[in-house]
């Protein structure tokens, strides 16, 4: 037979194919022809049957599908190092000046920007997570103007699903309830539910849209049924934050009269389109509840160290994994971690506790379990023909990368973020040596810079650093690159 056309051409690569066999193909190839795959498989079967166009050589280097962000707030990524997280010297902004009662200092970061800031935040994080390997994200429903993310993860070129800004009717549980730009309120929250999936209608369209409302006790139970509603109605995702802190976890059980998840089994919130994030308090009730209803938990361990919550609670994930429960990973907000090194810190904080979660279990987390968590994993996840080409091409020269005995485990926990070299997203070469082939960086990180520092100045933060700055004759300014 004559060899088929194909676009591009990975060859004498170390293929992870995340199969159903989690087939290890050395030496292998991927062909991509459009968006899609065409064909992944043993070097010696493939490369006979196409025609490239372009051919890349992978150096015998891992390829492995593109990782999946599955809960990332893209326009609040600048308050990193802006706004501290030390319980001994909270931050406290210009509301809370002269002794007047103090709005919350992510609320009033969130109210003081403007679209300008959310696309500067967006595109820095969208660029952070294809610098590292990620080719998709979901966002929890916290842009309050959507097209700022949408337009940034389109320009870098990355997949990403976004949900309506900040539905909540309560005050309870979550300092972000108290918005200006957003009050809690049931009217408003149904009003825009659902406006953001008019992005599904082109099935090529690297953005699509889901259903979230904001949780942690700040959603009503007609609102909650509302937007399950909506997702079963759209066949799409319904995510919400959940369990995050104790304090939280026991006010909301005061509330309900018994644990959370057991409510929202019995009102039907659960079910096999749902993705809860954080979930950290958990009852041996809840786990059962949870298991029962066939949902995927989103987990974050860099926060599970971050907020301490260890020192009070046990992580249930390996638990929820070993009875078939689906898990993907979310870095919420990169604080002391970028992406790509949360499977490290999971390992870790399962190590922790006792518990033992192999490197192969993690890549499956970070792909095919955040890929189903988005309600896309007919789509992205695995290197198999008929699947969106979105895979990462790693490099072997470095030492985080040898011997190269247990390509998995070199790749998942000791080179993590570091040996990415390519990548490319919906067909398309989007990162190359590491930098991206689309845009100015340089201009993205002077934007970013610029944004970050008129939000402290307009909310009053100082930053962390007590050490002495010395200035020069001239202004620093950050340059970048």
């Amino acid at each position: 037979m004559a060899p088929i056309a194909c676009d591009i051409l990975i060859k004498n690569a170390c293929v992870l194919s995340m199969d159903a066999k989690r087939t290890i193909y050395r030496p292998g190839a991927v062909a991509i022809t459009g968006r899609n795959i065409l064909m992944a498989g043993p070097e010696r079967d493939i490369l006979p049957a196409v025609a490239p166009i372009r051919v890349i050589d992978a150096g015998g280097a891992v390829v492995h599908p593109g990782f999946v962000e599955a809960h990332y707030h893209t326009t609040m990524h600048l308050t990193r190092a802006s706004i501290t997280d030390d319980p001994k010297r909270p931050a406290v902004g210009k509301s809370g000046a002269d002794g007047r009662a103090a709005k919350p200092i992510y609320a009033e970061w969130v109210d003081a920007m403007t679209d300008e800031d959310e696309h500067a935040s967006a595109l820095l994080a969208c660029l952070e997570m294809a610098r590292n390997g990620y080719t998709c994200f979901m966002d929890p429903g916290t842009v309050l103007e959507p097209d700022t993310a949408a337009t940034a993860a389109e320009a870098v070129g990355i997949r990403g699903s976004l949900a309506d800004p900040y539905l909540s009717d309560s005050l309870g549980g979550t300092q972000l309830a108290a918005l200006d730009r957003a009050p809690p309120s049931l009217e408003r929250s149904l009003k825009l539910m659902g406006n953001e999936l008019r992005r599904n209608k082109d099935p090529n369209a690297l953005i699509g849209g889901h259903v979230a409302v904001y949780g942690s006790g700040s959603a009503s139970d007609t609102l909650m049924l509302a937007a399950k509603k909506c997702a079963d109605d759209n066949s799409v995702i319904y995510t919400q934050h959940q369990s995050f802190l104790p304090q939280a976890v026991e006010t909301e059980d005061k509330r309900l009269g018994k644990h959370a998840l057991v409510h929202f089994e019995e009102i039907g919130v659960l079910g096999p389109n749902v993705s809860f994030v954080h979930m950290n308090i958990l009852r041996d009730d809840e786990v059962n509840a949870i298991v029962r209803s066939g949902m995927s938990v989103i987990w974050h361990p860099g926060n599970f160290f971050f907020y301490g919550i260890g020192e009070s609670a046990r992580q249930r994930m390996l638990e929820l994994r070993a009875r078939g429960t689906n898990l993907g990973l979310g870095s919420d907000l990169c604080k002391l971690w970028t992406f790509g090194e949360l499977p490290y810190i999971a390992y870790l904080a399962s190590r922790t506790q006792g518990g033992y979660i192999s490197p192969g279990s993690l890549l499956e987390i970070a792909t095919l379990g955040g890929a189903r968590a988005m309600g896309w994993q007919d789509r992205i996840g695995s290197l198999e023909p008929g699947k969106r080409a979105d895979l990462v091409i790693r490099r072997n020269d470095l030492p985080e990368a040898c011997p190269g005995t247990d390509p998995v485990f070199e790749t998942v926990l000791v080179a993590r973020s570091k040996s990415v070299d390519t990548v490319i997203c919906d067909g398309q070469i989007i990162v190359k040596g590491g930098h991206s082939t689309r845009l100015d960086e340089r201009v993205i990180y002077l934007s970013a810079c610029a944004s970050a520092r008129r939000l402290m100045a307009k909310t009053g933060l100082k930053g962390d650093l007590d050490w002495p700055i010395v200035a020069g004759d001239m202004d620093w300014e950050f340059i970048g690159g």
